[in-house]
C-alpha cells in the first residue's frame, strides 16, 4: 500500500534525513514509537494524540518508526491499525487539509465502494476541480490531469447553478454536512480493511508559516471525532500555541488551552541519554580511518538546548570531517575543546560569531562576562543572562582552570575551525 511517509529508504540518504528503518534507530526511539503505536491500537484510545517535541528531536523519525513497526506486525498477520502519513508542509499552499485527507481516504476505499458511492465521490472531486486549478489538483492532490478532467464532466450534475465555487466550505454546503460525510467515509474504509482503526499521522505543522498554521489545524477540526479514527499530531506545541495566541490576540483564546481541548492526550519525546549517544555519534562517521578521535558523551552538558539529536548529529558530522583534514602545525586540536566549540556554534550561533577570534585577549574579554574579570567585552544581556549558555561556558571551557590557559586553547581551536568553515 502506498504511504508517503515510507516512500524512500534511508539507504544512501543524507545522515540528516529522518530515519525510516528500525535498524537505524541509534537513540532507542523505537520503544517510544511502539508505545504510541500500542496506544492508537487500543479501543479506548482518544480521537487525537499529540507527539510533542522541539525542533530536531526526531518527531518525523518516530512517526516513520511507527509505520515501519506497524508494517512488520502486519506481515506477522496481526490486526494492526491502518496508518496514513500526511506531511502538512506539502499542502501549506492550499491552506486546507480537508482535500488531501479526503483523497487519501478515497484511495484506501479503492474500487470496493458501492457504485452509488463512487459516483458521489466523483461528483465531489468535480466540485473541487471547479474550485481550484489543474496545478493545485495535480501538485496538492497528486491527481493526473486526465482524471481531473473526467471529474469535471460531472460538475453539471452537482451544481449547474454554481460554476464558480471557490473553497471547500462551499463544496460541503452543496453535498451535505462535512462531519457526517467523513464519518461514512471512515466506516467504509474500515469495512474495506477488516475494520482496522484508521490512524492519520499529521507531521510538520510547525514548519508552516504562522498565518497558515491555525487555518490548516482548524481545517481538520470537523473530522476529529469520527468513530474508529485517530489523529496523531507531531509538532512543537510551544510554537503552535504561540501562533494561536497571535491569531486570536485580544480575545480570551489561549494557545495552550486550545491545543489541550482538541488534543487531550500528549506524549513528549524524552531527551536523549548519554548511554545511547555513543552509537549515535558513530553514525556520523562517513569515512572511518585509524586515529579518529572519539566523542565522550559524558562531557556534554545536560541542557535541553544542547541535547537535540539533529544538533548533536550536525556537530559530530562537522567534528569528524574536521579531523579528517590535516591539522595545521601549531594548532590546538584538543578533541573535547573542538567538539564543544562546534556544538556551541550549532546551539548559539550568534554568540559564537561574537566569541570567535584568533586573539586570546578577545576570547578572554568575552569569557570575563561569565567568569568575572576587570575588562569584559560588552555583550547583550540576552547572552550574559542566559543561564544555559552560562552553564555551558563554565562546563566546557572554564572548568576551574586558569583563564589564560583556556583562552589560548580556545583561540587556537577557533582559528582551526575557521579553516573548516565556521565563522
Amino acid at each position: 500500500m502506498h504511504n508517503e511517509g515510507l516512500e524512500r529508504s534511508n539507504k544512501n540518504a543524507s545522515i540528516f534525513e529522518p530515519i525510516r528503518e528500525m535498524e537505524l534507530d541509534h537513540l532507542g526511539r523505537l520503544q517510544f514509537a511502539r508505545q504510541i503505536l500500542d496506544r492508537v491500537s487500543e479501543p479506548d484510545c482518544p480521537s487525537t494524540l499529540g507527539l510533542y517535541g522541539n525542533w530536531g528531536v526526531g518527531k518525523t523519525s518516530i512517526l516513520n518508526l511507527m509505520q515501519a513497526l506497524n508494517e512488520k506486525l502486519e506481515n506477522e498477520r496481526r490486526a494492526q491499525p491502518l496508518i496514513q502519513y500526511l506531511d502538512v508542509w506539502r499542502y501549506e499552499i492550499s491552506g486546507d487539509l480537508s482535500i488531501p485527507l479526503l483523497v487519501q481516504v478515497r484511495n484506501l476505499i479503492g474500487e470496493s465502494a458501492p457504485p452509488g458511492y463512487t459516483k458521489s465521490w466523483r461528483r465531489i472531486l468535480g466540485v473541487l476541480a471547479q474550485a481550484g486549478t489543474d496545478l493545485l489538483l495535480r501538485n496538492i492532490l497528486r491527481l493526473e490531469l486526465g482524471d481531473v478532467k473526467g471529474y469535471v464532466e460531472n460538475l453539471k450534475d452537482v451544481a449547474p447553478d454554481k460554476p464558480n465555487l471557490r473553497d471547500l466550505d462551499t463544496l460541503m454546503d452543496d453535498i451535505r454536512d462535512a462531519q457526517d460525510m467523513f464519518r461514512e467515509l471512515v466506516q467504509l474504509t474500515r469495512q474495506t480493511h477488516q475494520n482496522r482503526r484508521l490512524v492519520f499521522l499529521i507531521d510538520n505543522l510547525d514548519r508552516c508559516s504562522p498565518e497558515n498554521v491555525v487555518r490548516l489545524l482548524e481545517s481538520t477540526k470537523n473530522f476529529l471525532d469520527a468513530p474508529g479514527c485517530t489523529w496523531v499530531f507531531a509538532m512543537d506545541s510551544g510554537v503552535i500555541a504561540s501562533y494561536i495566541d497571535r491569531k486570536y490576540e485580544g480575545t480570551a483564546m489561549d494557545g495552550n488551552s486550545y491545543l489541550d481541548k482538541i488534543i487531550p492526550e500528549q506524549y513528549h519525546i524524552p531527551p536523549v541519554s548519554a548511554a545511547s549517544l555513543h552509537k549515535f555519534f558513530q553514525s556520523a562517521i562517513l569515512s572511518p580511518r585509524p586515529g579518529l578521535p572519539s566523542i565522550d558523551p559524558q562531557k556534554i552538558p545536560q541542557l535541553p538546548e544542547v541535547l537535540v539529536p539533529r544538533r548533536l548529529l550536525k556537530t559530530a558530522h562537522r567534528f569528524y570531517r574536521s579531523y579528517a583534514m590535516p591539522v595545521p602545525t601549531g594548532t590546538s586540536a584538543d578533541p573535547d575543546t573542538i567538539f564543544a566549540l562546534i556544538l556551541l556554534y550549532n546551539t548559539w550561533p550568534a554568540f559564537y560569531e561574537r566569541f570567535s577570534s584568533n586573539s586570546p585577549e578577545h576570547v578572554r574579554g568575552i569569557l570575563e562576562n561569565f567568569a568575572g574579570g576587570p575588562n569584559p567585552i560588552p555583550l547583550h544581556k540576552e547572552l550574559t543572562e542566559n543561564r544555559s549558555l552560562t552553564h555551558y561556558i563554565h562546563s566546557c571551557f572554564i572548568k576551574g582552570q586558569k583563564l589564560e590557559e583556556a583562552c589560548g586553547l580556545l583561540a587556537s581551536g577557533m582559528t582551526w575551525l575557521r579553516e573548516m568553515g565556521l565563522p
